[in-house]
This record gives structure tokens, C-alpha cells and sequence, in this order.
């Protein structure tokens, strides 16, 4: 499920963070005005002011699966790779 950074209804784009918290296998989000906590795969606030509301499912034209890097990149020049040597020096020990 991918969800806009906007409640059901508004237009209101909210700044939204990863908290490092996870549910049954979903990352768990927050918003940086009221700090409500969105599950990813459901889009509804935990908890928080927010609490209860859904964010607004994004439309199936607007959003893409899986893309490899190099047509991704031609399409988002500007975008940045995530690089964790924590991570992949764990992995490298497998």
C-alpha cells in the first residue's frame, strides 16, 4: 500500500519521518507537526493527535513498483541512494 503525505479529504501535505519503529513487519512513520505515528501498510495514525485518521491512498497512475536504478535515475536525476556500511558489512559476515 502506498499512501500521499495528506489526510483523506485535505490537501494538506504533512512532513513525514521514519520513527525506527515496526509493527507486524510495517514501518511505522511520523508526522513532524504533531508527531502522530502512520502505519505504513494501513495509513491510519496510531497514535497522536492525528489518531485514527487515514492518509489518502495513492492512485495506482501515480506510483511504480519496482524500477531498476538506471531507469530511475534518468527519470529523477536528483535522487540519492541511501548507503548503510552497517548494513552491508553485516551482510558481508553471511
Amino acid at each position: 500500500m502506498v499512501h500521499e503525505r495528506k489526510l483523506k479529504g485535505t490537501d494538506d501535505v504533512m512532513e513525514m519521518r521514519v520513527s525506527g519503529k515496526v509493527q507486524d513487519g510495517n514501518l511505522i512513520m511520523y508526522d513532524k507537526a504533531t508527531d502522530s505515528e502512520w502505519l505504513q501498510e494501513s495509513g491510519e495514525a496510531l497514535s497522536g493527535e492525528q489518531k485514527g485518521a487515514r492518509l489518502t491512498e495513492l492512485d495506482e497512475t501515480k506510483r511504480t513498483l519496482n524500477v531498476r536504478w538506471d531507469v530511475w535515475s534518468k527519470q529523477h536525476p536528483d535522487s540519492l541512494v541511501l548507503f548503510c556500511d552497517h548494513c552491508e558489512t553485516e551482510h558481508s559476515k553471511k
